[in-house]
């Protein structure tokens, strides 16, 4: 970092989205409690190695049955450590498909409030500004309308500007990801048109 990076900050996660890594088996060293132990020695060993340009993220999955896990809160590093809390979460613009829904729904979607109030939530716990580090809503192109994806980004800023402890947002780009689904802006034309009307928001203008 030192030869590399200058003076320059720049994010770093140690190691994102830890939830499908986690073992229950206390000899395992893959447990919840380890992950913070080994993000929280890292971050501690570079800062006394004179690292001064980092800003540690802690980046989440997202995914119900990780934030239902009675060890899902025992990942956190500590915000003596950790700069900004980040998801990586994405919807499905297929109507009743798997994970299909707004913003909204992308931010806090949850089994039960009971159980898990919703990442966003969460988040707002912690006082650190938040990122959403990828996000996309997948396009099933032999499953739903060709507007869908465009409705859900029609929503987008107005529901975001309810959100505002969210600081910085980056949209994950793909033409197939492991099942073959579609994640880009312009999958199609109604897509990159509603996704132009994001990015030209003065909300992003900082």
């Amino acid at each position: 970092i030192k030869a590399n990076y200058g003076k320059d900050k720049f994010f770093m996660a140690v190691h994102h989205e830890p939830e499908n890594d986690v073992s229950t088996d206390p000899k395992s060293q893959m447990t919840a409690k380890d992950y913070a132990n080994m993000v929280r020695h890292t971050i501690k060993r570079m800062k006394a190695n004179g690292v001064t340009n980092v800003v540690f993220v802690m980046a989440y999955m997202n995914v119900e049955k990780w934030n239902d896990s009675p060890w899902w809160s025992q990942l956190y590093p500590g915000n003596d450590v950790i700069d900004w809390v980040a998801v990586d979460s994405y919807v499905n613009a297929q109507p009743k498909g798997f994970h299909a829904g707004d913003f909204t729904y992308l931010m806090n979607r949850t089994t039960g409030k009971s159980t898990f109030n919703g990442w966003y939530n969460w988040a707002l716990t912690t006082g650190k500004p938040i990122m959403v580090a990828e996000w996309a809503v997948y396009y099933f192109r032999n499953a739903c309308s060709p507007t869908e994806k465009a409705k859900i980004h029609a929503k987008v800023v107005e529901q975001m500007k309810a959100m505002p402890a969210i600081k910085a947002m980056i949209a994950f780009d793909t033409a197939s990801d492991q099942q073959g689904l579609d994640m880009r802006i312009d999958s199609t034309p109604q897509a990159l048109a509603s996704y132009k009307k994001i990015a030209a928001d003065p909300i992003f203008t900082v």
